[in-house]
Protein backbone atom coordinates (compact mmCIF):
# COMPACT_ATOMS: atom_id res chain seq x y z
CA UNK A 1 0.00 0.00 0.00
CA UNK A 2 0.93 3.98 -0.86
CA UNK A 3 2.28 5.27 2.46
CA UNK A 4 0.67 8.32 4.13
CA UNK A 5 0.97 11.28 1.68
CA UNK A 6 1.43 13.59 4.41
CA UNK A 7 4.62 11.62 5.15
CA UNK A 8 6.12 11.58 1.91
CA UNK A 9 8.63 14.68 2.21
CA UNK A 10 8.77 17.73 -0.41
CA UNK A 11 11.83 17.26 -1.92
CA UNK A 12 13.11 20.29 -4.78
CA UNK A 13 12.96 19.56 -7.62
CA UNK A 14 15.32 20.66 -10.51
CA UNK A 15 14.26 23.68 -12.98
CA UNK A 16 10.50 24.45 -11.69
CA UNK A 17 9.68 27.09 -10.38
CA UNK A 18 5.89 27.92 -8.41
CA UNK A 19 4.48 31.16 -9.22
CA UNK A 20 0.89 31.60 -8.03
CA UNK A 21 0.62 28.28 -5.76
CA UNK A 22 1.72 29.61 -2.49
CA UNK A 23 -0.87 28.78 -0.58
CA UNK A 24 -0.12 25.51 -0.81
CA UNK A 25 3.52 24.91 0.81
CA UNK A 26 4.77 27.31 3.35
CA UNK A 27 7.92 27.18 1.67
CA UNK A 28 9.62 30.01 -0.68
CA UNK A 29 8.65 29.93 -4.05
CA UNK A 30 11.98 28.38 -5.85
CA UNK A 31 11.33 25.02 -4.01
CA UNK A 32 8.80 22.84 -4.48
CA UNK A 33 5.61 22.60 -6.09
CA UNK A 34 2.07 21.64 -5.94
CA UNK A 35 -0.17 19.16 -4.70
CA UNK A 36 0.64 15.15 -4.38
CA UNK A 37 -3.40 15.12 -5.21
CA UNK A 38 -4.58 17.73 -6.85
CA UNK A 39 -4.00 21.73 -8.58
CA UNK A 40 -6.78 22.74 -5.52
CA UNK A 41 -5.19 26.04 -5.25
CA UNK A 42 -4.86 26.65 -9.24
CA UNK A 43 -5.06 30.53 -10.43
CA UNK A 44 -9.25 31.80 -10.99
CA UNK A 45 -10.17 33.48 -13.88
CA UNK A 46 -9.70 33.35 -17.83
CA UNK A 47 -6.40 31.81 -18.96
CA UNK A 48 -4.20 34.04 -20.32
CA UNK A 49 -0.50 33.99 -21.01
CA UNK A 50 0.12 33.97 -17.20
CA UNK A 51 1.85 30.77 -16.41
CA UNK A 52 0.82 29.03 -13.15
CA UNK A 53 3.57 26.36 -13.15
CA UNK A 54 7.01 25.78 -14.81
CA UNK A 55 8.36 22.27 -15.33
CA UNK A 56 10.76 19.98 -17.64
CA UNK A 57 8.30 17.32 -18.11
CA UNK A 58 4.90 17.53 -18.29
CA UNK A 59 3.09 13.42 -19.07
CA UNK A 60 -0.70 13.96 -19.91
CA UNK A 61 -2.40 10.42 -18.52
CA UNK A 62 -2.04 8.75 -15.22
CA UNK A 63 -2.73 5.05 -16.64
CA UNK A 64 0.50 2.55 -16.34
CA UNK A 65 1.49 3.68 -19.78
CA UNK A 66 1.54 8.00 -18.46
CA UNK A 67 2.77 6.47 -14.79
CA UNK A 68 5.45 4.49 -16.11
CA UNK A 69 7.14 7.15 -18.46
CA UNK A 70 6.78 9.85 -15.11
CA UNK A 71 8.58 7.68 -12.98
CA UNK A 72 11.34 6.74 -15.65
CA UNK A 73 12.37 10.62 -15.94
CA UNK A 74 11.92 11.11 -12.34
CA UNK A 75 14.65 8.98 -11.58
CA UNK A 76 17.03 10.52 -14.15
CA UNK A 77 17.22 13.56 -11.65
CA UNK A 78 17.89 15.98 -13.73
CA UNK A 79 14.17 17.90 -14.57
CA UNK A 80 11.23 17.97 -13.19
CA UNK A 81 8.53 16.01 -13.96
CA UNK A 82 4.25 16.67 -13.66
CA UNK A 83 1.61 13.66 -14.24
CA UNK A 84 -1.48 15.08 -14.80
CA UNK A 85 -5.48 13.11 -15.13
CA UNK A 86 -8.25 14.10 -15.32
CA UNK A 87 -10.10 11.46 -12.99
CA UNK A 88 -10.37 11.00 -9.37
CA UNK A 89 -7.58 8.63 -8.96
CA UNK A 90 -4.61 7.16 -11.23
CA UNK A 91 -5.29 4.06 -13.91
CA UNK A 92 -9.37 4.39 -13.83
CA UNK A 93 -9.73 2.96 -17.28
CA UNK A 94 -8.27 0.67 -19.58
CA UNK A 95 -5.35 0.14 -17.18
CA UNK A 96 -7.72 -1.40 -14.47
CA UNK A 97 -9.69 -3.18 -17.12
CA UNK A 98 -7.71 -5.93 -18.49
CA UNK A 99 -6.98 -9.11 -18.04
CA UNK A 100 -3.69 -8.20 -16.10
CA UNK A 101 -1.43 -10.59 -18.16
CA UNK A 102 2.22 -10.22 -18.73
CA UNK A 103 2.29 -11.63 -22.09
CA UNK A 104 5.48 -12.85 -23.74
CA UNK A 105 5.50 -11.55 -27.63
CA UNK A 106 4.33 -13.95 -29.47
CA UNK A 107 1.61 -12.84 -31.61
CA UNK A 108 2.57 -9.41 -33.75
CA UNK A 109 5.03 -8.64 -36.54
CA UNK A 110 8.65 -9.32 -36.07
CA UNK A 111 9.76 -5.63 -36.64
CA UNK A 112 6.76 -3.98 -34.98
CA UNK A 113 7.11 -1.87 -31.88
CA UNK A 114 4.13 -3.98 -30.32
CA UNK A 115 7.16 -7.39 -30.03
CA UNK A 116 9.68 -5.19 -29.63
CA UNK A 117 8.14 -3.42 -26.25
CA UNK A 118 6.43 -6.35 -25.54
CA UNK A 119 9.62 -8.45 -24.89
CA UNK A 120 11.55 -6.03 -23.43
CA UNK A 121 8.83 -5.29 -21.03
CA UNK A 122 8.57 -8.71 -20.06
CA UNK A 123 11.80 -8.66 -18.61
CA UNK A 124 11.53 -5.44 -16.91
CA UNK A 125 8.16 -6.40 -15.73
CA UNK A 126 9.30 -9.54 -13.99
CA UNK A 127 12.48 -7.57 -13.20
CA UNK A 128 10.35 -4.64 -11.46
CA UNK A 129 7.76 -7.12 -9.98
CA UNK A 130 10.96 -10.02 -8.01
CA UNK A 131 12.83 -6.58 -6.86
CA UNK A 132 9.98 -4.75 -4.93
CA UNK A 133 7.45 -7.42 -4.00
CA UNK A 134 4.84 -6.57 -6.69
CA UNK A 135 2.49 -9.63 -6.64
CA UNK A 136 2.59 -11.76 -9.60
CA UNK A 137 2.79 -15.23 -10.75
CA UNK A 138 4.72 -16.57 -13.99
CA UNK A 139 1.57 -18.70 -14.79
CA UNK A 140 2.79 -20.07 -18.47
CA UNK A 141 0.20 -20.18 -21.25
CA UNK A 142 -1.25 -22.32 -23.72
CA UNK A 143 -2.59 -21.64 -27.07
CA UNK A 144 -4.82 -24.33 -28.58
CA UNK A 145 -5.44 -25.20 -31.59
CA UNK A 146 -8.31 -27.35 -32.65
CA UNK A 147 -7.85 -27.66 -36.41
CA UNK A 148 -4.89 -28.59 -38.39
CA UNK A 149 -4.79 -24.76 -39.66
CA UNK A 150 -4.69 -23.96 -36.11
CA UNK A 151 -1.72 -25.93 -35.86
CA UNK A 152 0.42 -25.02 -38.75
CA UNK A 153 -0.17 -21.70 -37.75
CA UNK A 154 1.22 -22.77 -33.69
CA UNK A 155 4.24 -24.08 -35.02
CA UNK A 156 5.26 -20.87 -37.00
CA UNK A 157 4.43 -18.79 -33.79
CA UNK A 158 6.76 -21.43 -31.97
CA UNK A 159 9.80 -20.87 -34.39
CA UNK A 160 9.08 -17.17 -34.31
CA UNK A 161 8.58 -17.26 -30.81
CA UNK A 162 12.69 -19.01 -30.47
CA UNK A 163 14.39 -16.37 -33.01
CA UNK A 164 13.39 -13.58 -31.43
CA UNK A 165 13.06 -14.51 -27.55
CA UNK A 166 16.40 -15.40 -26.50
CA UNK A 167 17.53 -16.68 -23.29
CA UNK A 168 17.84 -14.60 -20.48
CA UNK A 169 18.60 -15.19 -16.98
CA UNK A 170 15.66 -16.00 -15.29
CA UNK A 171 14.30 -18.08 -18.45
CA UNK A 172 17.00 -19.84 -20.11
CA UNK A 173 15.21 -22.36 -21.08
CA UNK A 174 12.85 -22.15 -24.66
CA UNK A 175 10.75 -19.68 -24.76
CA UNK A 176 8.19 -22.35 -26.63
CA UNK A 177 7.22 -25.36 -26.84
CA UNK A 178 4.87 -27.44 -28.88
CA UNK A 179 2.16 -30.29 -26.80
CA UNK A 180 0.78 -33.17 -28.19
CA UNK A 181 -2.61 -33.81 -27.53
CA UNK A 182 -1.60 -36.85 -25.09
CA UNK A 183 0.62 -34.46 -23.49
CA UNK A 184 -1.91 -31.68 -22.97
CA UNK A 185 -4.27 -34.64 -21.30
CA UNK A 186 -1.74 -35.75 -18.77
CA UNK A 187 -0.84 -31.50 -17.40
CA UNK A 188 -4.84 -30.59 -18.36
CA UNK A 189 -7.23 -32.99 -18.66
CA UNK A 190 -9.90 -30.56 -19.02
CA UNK A 191 -8.35 -28.72 -21.74
CA UNK A 192 -9.89 -30.05 -25.63
CA UNK A 193 -7.11 -29.58 -28.63
CA UNK A 194 -4.95 -31.50 -30.89
CA UNK A 195 -2.36 -29.67 -29.71
CA UNK A 196 -1.08 -26.72 -27.97
CA UNK A 197 1.67 -23.90 -28.29
CA UNK A 198 3.55 -23.96 -24.63
CA UNK A 199 4.62 -20.11 -23.41
CA UNK A 200 7.23 -20.05 -21.05
CA UNK A 201 7.38 -16.45 -19.90
CA UNK A 202 3.46 -15.45 -19.76
CA UNK A 203 2.11 -14.59 -16.40
CA UNK A 204 -0.09 -12.19 -14.34
CA UNK A 205 0.37 -8.71 -12.51
CA UNK A 206 -1.62 -6.82 -9.57
CA UNK A 207 -1.82 -4.33 -12.31
CA UNK A 208 -3.34 -2.06 -9.06
CA UNK A 209 -0.73 -3.26 -7.38
CA UNK A 210 2.04 -2.10 -9.61
CA UNK A 211 0.42 1.53 -10.82
CA UNK A 212 0.17 2.26 -6.71
CA UNK A 213 4.06 1.26 -6.30
CA UNK A 214 5.05 3.65 -9.74
CA UNK A 215 2.68 6.42 -8.64
CA UNK A 216 4.65 6.32 -4.94
CA UNK A 217 8.53 6.07 -6.87
CA UNK A 218 7.35 9.52 -8.74
CA UNK A 219 6.90 11.62 -5.70
CA UNK A 220 9.69 9.97 -4.11
CA UNK A 221 12.08 10.82 -6.34
CA UNK A 222 10.69 14.55 -7.16
CA UNK A 223 7.95 14.29 -9.20
CA UNK A 224 4.22 15.34 -8.92
CA UNK A 225 1.18 13.69 -9.85
CA UNK A 226 -1.56 15.89 -10.10
CA UNK A 227 -5.62 14.44 -10.62
CA UNK A 228 -8.31 16.45 -11.49
CA UNK A 229 -6.56 18.29 -14.24
CA UNK A 230 -8.37 17.70 -17.35
CA UNK A 231 -5.75 19.70 -20.35
CA UNK A 232 -7.84 21.79 -22.61
CA UNK A 233 -5.21 23.73 -24.98
CA UNK A 234 -1.75 23.37 -25.60
CA UNK A 235 -0.19 26.04 -27.17
CA UNK A 236 3.99 26.11 -28.48
CA UNK A 237 6.25 28.31 -27.61
CA UNK A 238 8.94 30.33 -29.33
CA UNK A 239 12.25 29.02 -28.94
CA UNK A 240 14.22 30.19 -26.16
CA UNK A 241 17.73 29.82 -24.67
CA UNK A 242 17.38 26.66 -22.42
CA UNK A 243 19.24 24.61 -20.50
CA UNK A 244 22.51 21.79 -22.09
CA UNK A 245 19.98 19.07 -20.48
CA UNK A 246 16.95 20.05 -22.25
CA UNK A 247 18.20 20.85 -25.68
CA UNK A 248 17.93 17.52 -27.20
CA UNK A 249 14.64 16.96 -26.10
CA UNK A 250 12.74 19.96 -27.48
CA UNK A 251 14.69 19.45 -30.53
CA UNK A 252 14.38 22.89 -31.50
CA UNK A 253 11.12 23.92 -30.08
CA UNK A 254 10.90 26.14 -27.24
CA UNK A 255 8.66 24.04 -25.30
CA UNK A 256 4.84 24.55 -24.51
CA UNK A 257 2.29 26.43 -22.21
CA UNK A 258 -0.71 24.19 -21.79
CA UNK A 259 -3.92 24.70 -20.08
CA UNK A 260 -5.71 22.86 -18.01
CA UNK A 261 -9.05 22.73 -15.63
CA UNK A 262 -8.61 21.64 -12.14
CA UNK A 263 -10.87 21.66 -8.85
CA UNK A 264 -10.06 25.22 -8.34
CA UNK A 265 -10.50 26.87 -12.05
CA UNK A 266 -8.13 27.04 -14.74
CA UNK A 267 -4.53 26.98 -14.70
CA UNK A 268 -1.46 27.33 -17.18
CA UNK A 269 1.54 25.34 -16.82
CA UNK A 270 4.39 25.72 -19.18
CA UNK A 271 6.38 22.43 -20.10
CA UNK A 272 9.65 22.18 -21.82
CA UNK A 273 8.70 18.94 -23.00
CA UNK A 274 5.50 17.04 -23.11
CA UNK A 275 4.10 13.60 -22.94
CA UNK A 276 0.59 12.90 -24.46
CA UNK A 277 -0.10 9.18 -23.03
CA UNK A 278 -3.74 10.06 -22.50
CA UNK A 279 -4.94 6.44 -23.72
CA UNK A 280 -8.85 6.68 -24.75
CA UNK A 281 -8.51 10.64 -24.93
CA UNK A 282 -5.05 10.55 -26.79
CA UNK A 283 -6.54 11.69 -30.43
CA UNK A 284 -8.05 14.76 -28.87
CA UNK A 285 -5.27 15.90 -26.62
CA UNK A 286 -3.32 15.89 -29.92
CA UNK A 287 -6.17 17.66 -31.67
CA UNK A 288 -5.42 20.46 -29.78
CA UNK A 289 -1.91 20.90 -30.79
CA UNK A 290 -1.38 23.33 -33.47
CA UNK A 291 -0.12 21.83 -36.49
CA UNK A 292 0.64 22.78 -40.28
CA UNK A 293 0.54 18.93 -41.38
CA UNK A 294 -1.63 18.22 -44.26
CA UNK A 295 -4.58 16.17 -43.60
CA UNK A 296 -4.66 12.78 -44.34
CA UNK A 297 -4.13 9.30 -43.64
CA UNK A 298 -1.80 7.80 -41.07
CA UNK A 299 0.33 5.41 -42.92
CA UNK A 300 -0.38 2.01 -42.28
CA UNK A 301 3.05 1.23 -40.58
CA UNK A 302 3.99 3.23 -37.53
CA UNK A 303 7.53 2.14 -37.65
CA UNK A 304 10.44 4.36 -37.76
CA UNK A 305 13.87 4.83 -37.62
CA UNK A 306 14.85 8.32 -36.56
CA UNK A 307 13.81 10.03 -33.44
CA UNK A 308 12.83 13.06 -34.56
CA UNK A 309 9.90 13.18 -36.81
CA UNK A 310 7.29 15.31 -38.52
CA UNK A 311 3.88 16.17 -36.93
CA UNK A 312 1.08 12.96 -37.91
CA UNK A 313 -1.16 13.90 -39.89
CA UNK A 314 -4.90 13.81 -37.80
CA UNK A 315 -5.81 10.37 -37.17
CA UNK A 316 -8.82 8.81 -34.71
CA UNK A 317 -8.74 6.02 -32.35
CA UNK A 318 -11.64 3.36 -32.06
CA UNK A 319 -13.11 2.51 -28.78
CA UNK A 320 -13.42 -1.27 -28.60
CA UNK A 321 -15.81 -2.24 -25.87
CA UNK A 322 -14.48 -5.86 -24.45
CA UNK A 323 -16.99 -7.49 -21.66
CA UNK A 324 -15.12 -9.85 -19.42
CA UNK A 325 -16.86 -12.93 -17.52
CA UNK A 326 -16.43 -14.53 -14.36
CA UNK A 327 -16.91 -17.98 -13.15
CA UNK A 328 -18.34 -18.57 -9.80
CA UNK A 329 -17.38 -22.11 -10.18
CA UNK A 330 -13.63 -24.05 -8.87
CA UNK A 331 -11.05 -23.29 -11.34
CA UNK A 332 -10.85 -26.54 -13.80
CA UNK A 333 -7.25 -25.11 -15.27
CA UNK A 334 -3.57 -24.61 -13.49
CA UNK A 335 -2.75 -21.80 -16.39
CA UNK A 336 -3.67 -19.22 -19.21
CA UNK A 337 -5.58 -20.87 -22.08
CA UNK A 338 -5.87 -19.45 -25.37
CA UNK A 339 -7.70 -20.00 -28.32
CA UNK A 340 -5.68 -19.42 -31.88
CA UNK A 341 -5.84 -15.45 -32.68
CA UNK A 342 -8.32 -13.67 -35.34
CA UNK A 343 -6.01 -13.30 -37.98
CA UNK A 344 -6.20 -9.61 -38.52
CA UNK A 345 -5.24 -9.78 -34.49
CA UNK A 346 -8.14 -7.32 -33.68
CA UNK A 347 -8.28 -9.68 -30.52
CA UNK A 348 -6.86 -12.61 -28.82
CA UNK A 349 -10.41 -14.60 -29.08
CA UNK A 350 -12.50 -15.36 -25.80
CA UNK A 351 -9.56 -16.76 -23.85
CA UNK A 352 -9.23 -17.70 -19.79
CA UNK A 353 -6.93 -16.16 -17.65
CA UNK A 354 -6.56 -16.79 -13.98
CA UNK A 355 -6.25 -14.10 -11.29
CA UNK A 356 -3.77 -14.07 -8.73
CA UNK A 357 -6.37 -15.64 -5.95
CA UNK A 358 -6.69 -18.40 -8.80
CA UNK A 359 -10.01 -17.52 -10.10
CA UNK A 360 -10.90 -18.32 -13.68
CA UNK A 361 -12.17 -15.37 -16.09
CA UNK A 362 -13.06 -15.28 -19.86
CA UNK A 363 -12.57 -12.13 -22.18
CA UNK A 364 -12.59 -10.42 -23.76
CA UNK A 365 -15.26 -10.11 -26.82
CA UNK A 366 -14.89 -7.64 -29.37
CA UNK A 367 -17.60 -4.41 -29.28
CA UNK A 368 -17.08 -1.27 -31.35
CA UNK A 369 -18.47 1.68 -29.73
CA UNK A 370 -18.79 5.38 -30.35
CA UNK A 371 -18.25 5.97 -26.20
CA UNK A 372 -14.88 6.14 -24.83
CA UNK A 373 -16.29 6.47 -21.38
CA UNK A 374 -19.65 3.52 -21.40
CA UNK A 375 -18.37 0.54 -19.34
CA UNK A 376 -22.13 -0.27 -18.70
CA UNK A 377 -23.03 -3.39 -19.52
CA UNK A 378 -26.60 -3.63 -20.76
CA UNK A 379 -28.23 -7.19 -18.69
CA UNK A 380 -30.93 -7.33 -21.20
CA UNK A 381 -28.19 -8.13 -24.42
CA UNK A 382 -24.89 -8.69 -23.18
CA UNK A 383 -25.89 -10.10 -19.74
CA UNK A 384 -29.01 -12.20 -20.48
CA UNK A 385 -29.40 -16.12 -20.81
CA UNK A 386 -29.28 -16.13 -24.68
CA UNK A 387 -25.90 -14.14 -24.95
CA UNK A 388 -24.18 -15.98 -21.86
CA UNK A 389 -25.10 -19.24 -23.55
CA UNK A 390 -23.40 -18.36 -26.71
CA UNK A 391 -20.24 -17.34 -24.59
CA UNK A 392 -20.68 -20.99 -23.07
CA UNK A 393 -20.33 -22.01 -26.61
CA UNK A 394 -17.16 -20.59 -27.51
CA UNK A 395 -14.89 -21.03 -24.18
CA UNK A 396 -16.93 -24.88 -24.64
CA UNK A 397 -14.63 -25.12 -27.94
CA UNK A 398 -11.49 -25.53 -25.50
CA UNK A 399 -12.63 -26.37 -22.28
CA UNK A 400 -15.99 -28.23 -22.87
CA UNK A 401 -16.39 -29.32 -18.70
CA UNK A 402 -17.25 -25.65 -17.84
CA UNK A 403 -20.97 -25.30 -16.44
CA UNK A 404 -22.76 -22.65 -18.46
CA UNK A 405 -24.82 -21.42 -15.37
CA UNK A 406 -21.46 -20.47 -13.44
CA UNK A 407 -20.83 -17.97 -15.94
CA UNK A 408 -21.42 -13.65 -15.36
CA UNK A 409 -20.74 -10.70 -16.88
CA UNK A 410 -17.95 -9.07 -14.41
CA UNK A 411 -17.17 -6.01 -15.99
CA UNK A 412 -16.40 -4.21 -19.42
CA UNK A 413 -12.95 -2.18 -20.35
CA UNK A 414 -12.65 -0.13 -23.52
CA UNK A 415 -8.99 -0.21 -25.69
CA UNK A 416 -7.81 2.46 -27.82
CA UNK A 417 -7.65 0.91 -31.26
CA UNK A 418 -5.94 2.70 -34.79
CA UNK A 419 -7.70 0.30 -36.52
CA UNK A 420 -11.41 0.20 -36.89
CA UNK A 421 -13.42 -3.04 -37.84
CA UNK A 422 -12.33 -5.22 -40.26
CA UNK A 423 -9.53 -3.47 -40.87
CA UNK A 424 -5.51 -4.63 -40.75
CA UNK A 425 -3.06 -5.06 -37.55
CA UNK A 426 -1.84 -1.25 -36.84
CA UNK A 427 1.49 -1.19 -34.15
CA UNK A 428 1.89 1.22 -31.40
CA UNK A 429 2.00 4.85 -32.63
CA UNK A 430 4.96 6.44 -30.52
CA UNK A 431 6.37 10.07 -32.38
CA UNK A 432 8.54 12.50 -31.15
CA UNK A 433 7.90 15.86 -32.55
CA UNK A 434 9.86 19.20 -31.11
CA UNK A 435 9.62 18.12 -27.71
CA UNK A 436 5.88 16.70 -28.00
CA UNK A 437 5.77 12.87 -27.60
CA UNK A 438 2.56 11.62 -29.00
CA UNK A 439 1.16 7.66 -27.88
CA UNK A 440 -1.77 6.70 -29.76
CA UNK A 441 -3.30 3.15 -30.02
CA UNK A 442 -1.37 2.17 -27.17
CA UNK A 443 -4.19 -1.13 -26.23
CA UNK A 444 -2.92 -4.64 -25.96
CA UNK A 445 0.17 -6.01 -24.88
CA UNK A 446 0.21 -1.74 -23.78
CA UNK A 447 0.23 -3.11 -19.96
CA UNK A 448 3.20 -5.75 -20.61
CA UNK A 449 4.83 -3.07 -22.60
CA UNK A 450 4.39 -0.31 -20.17
CA UNK A 451 7.87 0.07 -18.80
CA UNK A 452 9.55 -0.65 -21.98
CA UNK A 453 7.54 2.20 -23.69
CA UNK A 454 8.91 4.69 -20.59
CA UNK A 455 12.21 3.35 -21.54
CA UNK A 456 11.69 4.17 -25.50
CA UNK A 457 10.07 7.48 -24.60
CA UNK A 458 13.37 8.34 -22.63
CA UNK A 459 15.05 7.34 -25.97
CA UNK A 460 13.20 9.79 -27.86
CA UNK A 461 13.35 12.41 -25.60
CA UNK A 462 17.13 12.10 -24.86
CA UNK A 463 18.11 10.76 -28.50
CA UNK A 464 19.32 7.81 -27.35
CA UNK A 465 19.26 4.43 -29.66
CA UNK A 466 18.46 1.30 -27.71
CA UNK A 467 15.17 0.39 -30.28
CA UNK A 468 16.26 1.93 -33.79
Amino acid sequence: MLPSLAKIPIRKTVAATLTTFPSLLQTPLTSHVISRRNLSHASNGAVSDKVDYEVDHLVIGAGVVGLAIAERLASRGSGSVLLVEKNEAAGQETSSRNSEVIHAGLYYPPDSLKTKLCIRGNELMYDLCEKYGIEHKRTTKWVVAQTENDLEYLEGLSKKAHKLLLPTARMPGPPTSMLTQKQMLAEEPLVKGIAALLSERTGIVDVHGLMQFLEMRIQDQGGDVALQCEVTGIHRERPQAVGEDMKESLGGGGGFRVDMMTPAGPATVKAATVINSAGLYADKIYGLLPTSSPSGKVPSSEKVDVLDQEPLPPHRLYYCKGHYYGYSGPALVSRLIYPVPDKNLAGLGTHLTLDLAGRMRFGPDVLYTDRPDDYSIDMDTVGSPSSLEKVSKVIQTYLPSINPSSIYVDYAGIRPKLAGPGEPFRDFMIRHHQGFVHLAGIESPGLTSSLAIAEYVEDLLFKRDTYV
